[in-house]
């Protein structure tokens, strides 16, 4: 079922071009396909993914592009109509066996695979293990709202900016987990996201009312404020991602407490919460004048050794099944690999989403959280942005 690789590539006359957004990450990746496929050369170069498939777009055409890139999963549609994006093939049950069917099925179209799900990434609930046994006697992490408003009781201090939780309450990205606890889910198609649903109307109603654990405006819930005030080991819980991981551990280490990573609350008598999953894709290029080795080395995307380069060299998660990934060395003893792992299992993965729908839905959050707009109001105002913004309402 492999492909053969051209004989200019196989012999190391011409190199097969690579772009990856992570320098460090591609030195290795390179390595361990040398492994396996000597004599081959790789040239990398780094292009970050939310740019690759616009650059791929001219790039390709000119051939000066590259025969395999990385994109995010949510550019892939775009990939594919453009024709930078070529069919796995052959690999396609291979991979997908690697990685699972939910991610392999974001990444398909019309019975191909048009992508190797290589990282993906999720948000999920940051906690201080060291102050939570200071103030509750016990190192257990909150599972709902309700538990964190009990603790925000009596630790919350406007006077000494002192918060039991933070988070960037204006971004629809993380105001989802609450919204989806009660029931809203973003709809697939496109055309109709689900913005007038009645679900979404009582999780703002909900979320609004969160604003008394943290009375902060959603343009001063900044970035900075959320990871530097966590970092200091005197915020309980912390709403970030993967990729605070390296600077929480290093900050653990300098003030001398311990943390934890684990799934989002959820509202009470609601379900579990939902994230937006990331995903990060490899690609073979539509223009590659080599398609063999380009689909040689995109499979190999989802070998154990490619994921070890990966998470040894960025701390990316790989985006295999658990069973796969607890062979990775290392992963199966990260805890905090593992909580993100554990929320992302809980994910939608909603893979062709507007621009506008970021717009709009950032909007509705900000809205209601600052208490400018109701949540009906925010509702109205949200479907109605979001059909001039795609052409919809014309």
């Amino acid at each position: 079922g492999a492909y053969e690789i051209e004989p200019e590539i196989a012999s190391g006359e011409v190199p097969l071009k690579v772009w990856v957004e992570y320098p460090e990450y591609g030195e290795a990746l390179v390595e361990a396909f040398a492994a396996a496929h000597p004599g081959i050369r790789v040239e990398v170069t780094t292009v970050s993914k939310v740019d690759a498939v616009s650059k791929m777009a001219l790039d390709g055409e000119a051939g000066t592009g590259a025969d395999v890139y990385f994109t995010n999963f949510t550019d892939l549609a775009n990939a594919i109509e453009s024709g930078v994006a070529a069919p796995l093939g052959e690999y396609a049950d291979e991979i997908a066996s690697r990685v699972g069917d939910a991610f392999a099925g974001v990444v398909s179209r019309d019975g191909e695979l048009y992508g190797v799900p290589v990282s993906t990434e999720s948000i999920a609930l940051f906690y201080n293990k060291t102050l939570l046994q200071q103030l509750t006697g016990s190192t257990e992490p909150a599972t709902t709202w309700e538990q964190i408003r009990e603790l925000a009781a009596t630790y919350n201090d406007p006077r000494e900016n002192r918060w039991t939780i933070r988070w960037l309450s204006g971004q629809l990205y993380y105001a989802y987990p609450v919204l989806s606890s009660l029931g809203w889910h973003l709809g697939t198609d496109k055309g109709d996201p689900g913005l007038d649903a009645p679900a979404l109307a009582a999780g703002l109603e909900y979320y609004g009312a969160l604003r008394d654990l943290w009375p902060v405006n959603s343009a001063d819930a900044t970035w900075d404020s959320i990871e530097m005030e966590f970092a200091k080991g005197q915020t309980p819980y912390a709403i970030t991602g993967p990729w605070s991981i390296g600077d929480f551990t290093a900050a653990a280490a300098e003030n001398g407490f311990e943390y934890g990573v684990t799934t989002l609350p959820s509202a009470q008598g609601g379900g579990d919460a939902a994230t937006l999953a990331g995903l990060g894709v490899g690609v073979v290029s539509g223009y590659s004048e080599y398609p063999g080795a380009a689909r040689v080395f995109a499979a190999f995307l989802a070998s154990d050794e490619a994921a070890a380069a990966l998470y040894r060299t960025t701390g990316g998660i790989p985006a295999l099944t658990r069973l796969n990934a607890q062979a990775i060395p290392g992963l199966a003893d990260d805890p905090h690999a593992n909580g993100v792992l554990a929320q992302a299992e809980r994910s939608d993965l909603v893979a062709d989403v507007s621009d506008a729908l970021w717009t709009v839905g950032n909007n509705l959050v900000a809205g209601v959280w600052d208490g400018v707009l109701d949540p009906a109001t925010a509702q109205q105002q949200a479907v109605a942005g979001y059909a001039d913004l795609t052409g919809l309402g014309e």
